[in-house]
């Protein structure tokens, strides 16, 4: 079976073939480039991380209807929800500090997290999630969404290597004492975008 990933993110692409592998099933990930996808960034304009998984399968099931392309579509969209402020940054996590960075391009790449923490400042609620949407879209228009979470805090300050996703600088995973890019592999199989993501390809090999 063949597996079109709805990403240009070739770590994300060879993630989930890592995966697929891990859990023997015989499928082949396709990535955007494969399938020759000419129509830029598909614009998410949903409200929710479902709207917006689902937004972007259905824009490439559109390509392929157009090009004869008869295979399943996984998207995925993810976000970290902080408790006290509402859910922010939410679905607007890869994006939280575009305007001040476009105001002023000399601030440091992750102003997003700057801006994390000085709104958070002396709080002591600090509980925060990350969650992430996982939808299978088949050719016939059907799909299934499955989601996963791993809750935690936020740190005060950054630690360890700040490096993208900035956010897993200060994201404190519940049951551990370090931060999201300190896990090492075998922990963030456990997380929730892996978890999201298996339990989608199950799905999908039983279908």
């Amino acid at each position: 079976m063949k597996l079109i990933f709805g990403t240009t993110n070739k770590r994300k692409t060879e993630d989930l073939q890592n995966i697929i592998n891990e859990l023997n099933l015989s499928i082949e990930v396709l990535s955007m480039a494969d399938i020759g996808w000419d129509r830029g960034e598909i614009e998410e304009n949903g409200s929710t991380i479902e709207e917006n998984s689902l937004i972007k399968a259905q824009a490439i099931l559109s390509f392929c209807q157009e090009h004869n392309i008869d295979y399943p579509i996984m998207t995925d969209d993810a976000g970290l929800f902080v408790d006290v402020l509402n859910g922010e940054p939410g679905i607007y996590t890869a994006r939280y500090a575009d305007d001040e960075l476009f105001e002023n391009p000399e601030l440091p790449k992750h102003q997003c997290v700057v801006k994390l923490l000085r709104k958070l400042n002396s709080e002591t609620n600090r509980n925060a999630k990350y969650r992430c949407c996982v939808t299978t879209m088949y050719p016939n228009g059907d799909y299934q969404q499955e989601v996963g979470e791993s809750k935690g805090t936020i740190a005060k300050e950054i630690i360890g290597e700040l490096k993208k996703p900035y956010f897993y600088s200060v994201f404190i995973l519940d049951g551990t004492s370090v931060a999201f890019n300190e896990l090492n592999n075998e922990q963030l199989q456990n997380t929730y975008r892996y978890n999201a993501i298996r339990k989608s390809l199950k799905r999908i090999n039983n279908k």
